[in-house]
């Protein structure tokens, strides 16, 4: 599919989900200050795979971190990442690997998905009900260079797939990050106290080249979320 249809594709799809949401009424977190002190916080941090578009990826994320450390997420909101990263097809954002439809490509605004990733592991953390992720199709790493637990990922892709979930703690939500030179840092901060969650991330070798990885809560017992990847053939 051409670049054309491609945009004219997203931004339909853009329109009908604007339509959808508001028509649902659900409340959207946005920009406000942040409350004046943290109560209670969890973090994940993640190492940098070494690649050639690696300062690419670091300045995307550097710049959504910026963007989503403005939001505050009032009790019973819905955090969107795209409502609060914005269209990464601008300027703005440079050009990096990412992943689209199965298949390694060099595109603006690629490497987002370990800031969506990453939220998504501090969500689950936190206890938040995830109600929209997406995993990857394909599993690219090797234990030697994976940077996050498989299970974990959230792929976005502005038009189509969001990372959303919904902050059911008593009292206001926000993130901080610390986008280092080796190193990718999230965390989430919240105004009153919580008890995180303890998620382990399980996986089955369905075939040498099939697998399925699956978030298990230890606190509740339940299964959160259940993935399946193709292995990308040796």
């Amino acid at each position: 599919m051409s670049t054309f249809f491609r945009n004219i594709k997203r931004a339909l799809r853009l329109c009908q989900r604007q339509a959808k949401d508001a028509f649902s009424r659900e409340h959207f977190a946005r920009q406000r200050q942040h409350p004046s002190a943290a109560q209670r916080s969890v973090s994940v941090e993640q190492p940098f795979t070494a690649s050639a578009t690696l300062q690419a990826k670091r300045h995307n994320l550097a710049l959504a971190a910026r963007r989503i450390s403005a939001y505050v997420v009032m009790p019973g909101e819905v955090f969107s990442f795209w409502r609060a990263v914005g269209n990464p097809n601008t300027s703005a954002f440079q050009a990096s690997r990412g992943l689209r439809a199965g298949r390694v490509e060099i595109e603006r605004g690629g490497g987002l998905c370990q800031i969506s990733g990453i939220l998504h592991h501090l969500a689950l953390l936190a206890g938040l009900p995830v109600m929209e992720r997406h995993s990857h199709s394909l599993d690219l790493y090797t234990e030697q260079t994976r940077f996050c637990p498989l299970g974990s990922d959230a792929t976005v892709s502005y038009g189509y797939l969001d990372l959303r979930f919904r902050n059911t703690l008593s009292a206001p939500i926000w993130f901080t990050f610390d986008v280092g030179e080796t190193t990718f840092r999230a965390s989430l901060h919240c105004a009153s106290h919580f008890a995180p969650h303890t998620i382990v991330f399980r996986r089955t070798e369905e075939t040498p080249y099939r697998l399925t990885a699956e978030a298990y809560d230890e606190t509740t017992g339940q299964v959160l979320c259940r993935s399946t990847y193709k292995r990308v053939k040796a």
